[in-house]
């Protein structure tokens, strides 16, 4: 897992954290790697998005792009179903949303089995 500098991740300007499932499936086939990303859009307004590369034998599974508060609400929910064969650096845009405060994108790729789907969230983004 690779994260950005604390600095970046404190700064509340958004940006992305990339995860993968490499400690599940270590092979150029079947891996599956991706970024949770947040950026402003306009003023009280926020884009999540999810950048995912994955092999062409990768598992079956769901994209779920959440947006949560620093209270864990969550403001935005969209899901998309994994594409088939290998996909490299593809963008899935969450729902745009509106609101004041803290909010940070949590990426879950749905029915994989990684230790990196236990916290793939994006840096916070304050608006």
């Amino acid at each position: 897992m690779t994260t950005a500098p604390v600095a970046y991740a404190e700064s509340g300007k958004g940006g992305c954290y990339s995860y993968s499932d490499m400690d599940t499936y270590p092979n150029d086939t079947t891996w599956i790697l991706w970024k949770s990303c947040i950026s402003k859009k306009a003023t009280l307004e926020g884009h999540p998005y999810a950048i995912v590369s994955m092999g062409k034998k990768h598992p079956k599974c769901k994209i779920i792009i959440r947006v949560l508060t620093t209270g864990e609400k969550v403001v935005s929910k969209k899901t998309y179903t994994c594409p088939t064969g290998k996909v490299v650096n593809k963008r899935y845009a969450g729902n745009d949303f509106h609101g004041k405060g803290q909010f940070i994108t949590w990426v879950q790729m749905y029915d994989i089995q990684t230790e990196g789907n236990l916290s793939p969230r994006s840096p916070w983004l304050d608006l």
